[in-house]
């Protein structure tokens, strides 16, 4: 049987292009059955993708949260947590006003280099979105003739390494774990072959981690194999997810493509319940 889960993917409330009825219808078309969105540091998608999803697909409460860990910032996916959760709600709140500060930051630094934007414009490109990112002021730079392609603006000037970039991150590593953790979730390494050191990897699992995004659209089967013996030997869950962020990637929607076997769900669930995984 084909695995039926995605387990990371992205709306127009973060930095995807689709609506979440859009997330959802396609996830059915591609005989899906259980869903996660992973929005970056908000969950204002999922009302929206549950009313959409009706009974024939489950969608599995999720956000993205940005840490910091080792001096950089990476990526921790929540998985299963109490929406409502009153310091949960309280963080994402906080954060969607940072990240505002964040891009205007950087919108002062192209500045210094000559390149005109304004948050407004940004937040235009951002719509519905109340999770303003780079890909939303990357995008403005394409529309302005600035760079010709979100790759480039990353590149050039608001990249992890670029002269533009500015670190939002505020949490720790164990303190988005223990935000996840006590509203009744699950906290999960996101797409550790783009962001984390593997030595990092016994650091996080102390600080509260409990597992790793072993299969992802990044990782191919050897990075994949990679990652699943970490796991093992550290004791963390495995999930994955495809990281779909819509058209906004050059990949394409990716929806569903990336093979999540049934087992990472099921023992997620058991951890959720708090049974002891398989």
């Amino acid at each position: 049987m084909e695995p039926r889960a995605d387990l990371h993917l992205h709306t127009h409330h973060s930095d995807g292009t689709f609506p979440p009825q859009e997330v959802v219808r396609r996830a059915k078309s591609l005989g899906l059955t259980t869903i996660s969105v992973t929005d970056h540091d908000t969950v204002a998608a999922l009302p929206a993708a549950r009313a959409a999803a009706g009974k024939e697909l489950e969608i599995l409460a999720g956000v993205e949260l940005t840490a910091i860990s080792h001096g950089r910032e990476l990526h921790i996916l929540g998985y299963g947590f109490r929406e409502e959760d009153p310091a949960l709600r309280g963080y994402l709140e906080q954060a969607q006003s940072r990240r505002r500060g964040r891009i205007q930051l950087m919108i002062d630094q192209l500045k210094e280099r000559g390149i005109e934007v304004t948050l407004q414009e940004v937040e235009r490109v951002a719509g519905e979105g109340n999770s303003v990112g780079r890909p939303h002021l990357a995008e403005v730079m394409v529309k302005k003739r600035a760079v010709h392609s979100l790759n480039e603006a990353f590149d050039r000037y608001i990249g992890d390494h670029a002269p533009c970039f500015v670190k939002q991150a505020v949490l720790t590593a164990a303190g988005a774990a223990r935000l996840i953790r006590e509203a009744g979730g699950v906290a999960v390494l996101a797409h550790p072959h783009r962001m984390v050191e593997d030595h990092w990897i016994p650091d996080l699992a102390a600080a509260g981690i409990e597992g790793i995004e072993v299969y992802h659209s990044d990782h191919d089967p050897s990075v994949t194999e990679h990652y699943r013996r970490i796991a093992q030997e550290q004791g963390l869950l495995m999930t994955g997810g495809s990281d779909c962020h819509g058209f906004r990637r050059a990949q394409g929607p990716l929806i569903g493509t990336v093979k999540v076997p049934d087992s990472c769900l099921e023992n997620l669930k058991q951890t959720l319940k708090g049974s002891t995984p398989v």
